[in-house]
């Protein structure tokens, strides 16, 4: 059975260095702890589809190349030579060991020219990018309309969101002939390596993307004003791609727009879904530009570990083996929504998923009916059979619920000066999707959430 999670949502359990392992699973630290099952059934049964609104998604969009990972992709990648394919197959392989929602950003573009051309005629072509995959699934729930900013996007990338029913901004004439950035996505099964100790062996995925320039995040500055006007309708703006600026300067500009589509509306509202492998230069204007000017964050928690490190949040030096149980990553999540100021933050991981709130931004069993509906879309997505509800998740739930207290109802606590509620996920066996789920659940619950 494997955890419906896929893209940025959490399944980085098991790996070393700046990467968290489990050496403990919950199943040891909370075992005799009654846990009420019917109940999470009944709340998942009960759970209504939220009211659709006008949404808009930034800034990366891009196509993605669904590659499944076979003995022979494997034997291939290790007879190539060339330069790039050597550490490419280290982190896949890595990746597959540890059951890693990974990601290798190739600056070279040289490089990454021969590795894709490789791969040319393998796989399919899927939109891809956060903001894309959320804009589509905006679209998928009725919401309307959808509008993805996608400064410089190429043909192919409009098309296929055009043919979603969304409307892609692009800031440039349509006779301008952008290239169409494509990733690599490598989809794999437990198995094709030795999984490592203490890791739960699960369905997962790898991306090979080239770096993207600054302009693909930015809006040129001539078009700002014209693009806060189609935008005033908007309730909801799920953001991404900050990863690919370079300089203050950049991060400035980034910071000033994100004010300005935060003021188009007093009930506009906008979530930043962070990423992993961020040089540490750029992690920390991150922390100093955007994820303190936003309503809502979303992370795994690798992404909270590192984040939160960054924030000089008060914590003891860094341990070889990284605490990630249930009542630790509560624990972090709620030091770092602190260290930002965010009102709403985020964390997915295996198993469940916790959010951190502000009292007073919104009904806390609101929010957590958007998670379980959140749930229900990530699994519906990932394709699978016998969905049920996840034994790890089940088990984290009791171990904060014995940490923190009674909840003041299902899944809600009051811990400190924070709401926090925590949801048991469901799995199912046989996915035939991975890529993209993380981006699916964290912007159905965000926009799902009336906060």
């Amino acid at each position: 059975m494997v955890n419906t999670m896929g893209s940025a949502a959490g399944q980085k359990r098991g790996c070393t260095g700046n990467l968290i392992i489990l050496r403990h699973p919950i199943w040891r630290a909370t075992r005799g702890i009654a846990v009420d099952t019917g109940t999470w059934g009944d709340l998942y049964r009960s759970v209504q589809r939220p009211q659709a609104c006008p949404v808009m998604t930034g800034f990366n969009a891009n196509i993605d190349r669904i590659i499944p990972v076979t003995p022979g992709v494997l034997l291939a990648l290790r007879q190539q030579t060339g330069p790039g394919f050597q550490p490419l197959l280290g982190r896949l392989e890595h990746s597959m060991r540890y059951c890693l929602a990974d990601e290798m950003v190739i600056g070279d573009p040289a490089v990454f020219h021969a590795i894709s051309g490789f791969f040319s005629a393998t796989g399919s072509l899927t939109p891809g990018g956060q903001a894309g995959i959320a804009a589509i699934q905006m679209r998928r729930l009725n919401f309307t309309p959808v509008t993805c900013a996608v400064p410089g996007a190429g043909p192919r990338t409009r098309t296929m969101l055009r043919d979603a029913g969304v409307l892609p901004l692009t800031f440039a004439p349509e006779t301008v002939d952008n290239p169409d950035n494509i990733h690599l996505v490598f989809e794999y099964s437990p198995g094709l390596v030795p999984v490592a100790e203490g890791v739960v062996p699960r369905v997962n995925r790898f991306i090979v993307s080239p770096a993207h320039e600054p302009s693909t995040i930015l809006i040129p500055e001539e078009r700002e004003a014209a693009f806060l006007e189609q935008i005033a309708s908007c309730r909801r703006a799920f953001l991404s791609g900050y990863q690919y600026l370079r300089t203050e300067e950049e991060f400035i500009a980034a910071a000033g727009q994100l004010a300005r589509i935060r003021s188009v509306h007093p009930r506009m509202r906008t979530h930043v879904e962070c990423v992993s492998g961020i040089q540490p230069q750029i992690l920390r204007m991150m922390l100093d530009h955007i994820l303190q000017h936003t309503d809502s964050i979303g992370l795994n928690e690798q992404e909270l570990d590192i984040f939160h490190r960054a924030s000089g949040a008060p914590e003891q030096k860094p341990p070889v083996v990284t605490d990630s149980s249930p009542v630790a990553l509560v624990r972090d999540a709620i030091a770092f929504a602190h260290a930002t100021g965010v009102p709403r933050l985020h964390l997915h991981t295996f198993g469940y998923y916790i959010l951190v709130k502000k009292p007073g931004t919104g009904q806390p069993e609101l929010s957590r009916n958007a998670l379980l509906f959140a749930a229900q879309e990530t699994a519906g997505a990932a394709g699978g059979s016998d969905t049920t509800l996840s034994p790890e998740g089940l088990m984290a739930y009791a171990a904060v619920r014995a940490a923190s207290g009674p909840e003041e109802t299902p899944g809600i606590f009051r811990i400190g000066d924070r709401i926090v509620v925590i949801i048991p996920t469901l799995v199912a066996r046989y996915n035939r999707k991975t890529t993209g789920l993380g981006d699916i659940l964290s912007s159905t619950a965000f926009v799902a959430d009336p906060f």
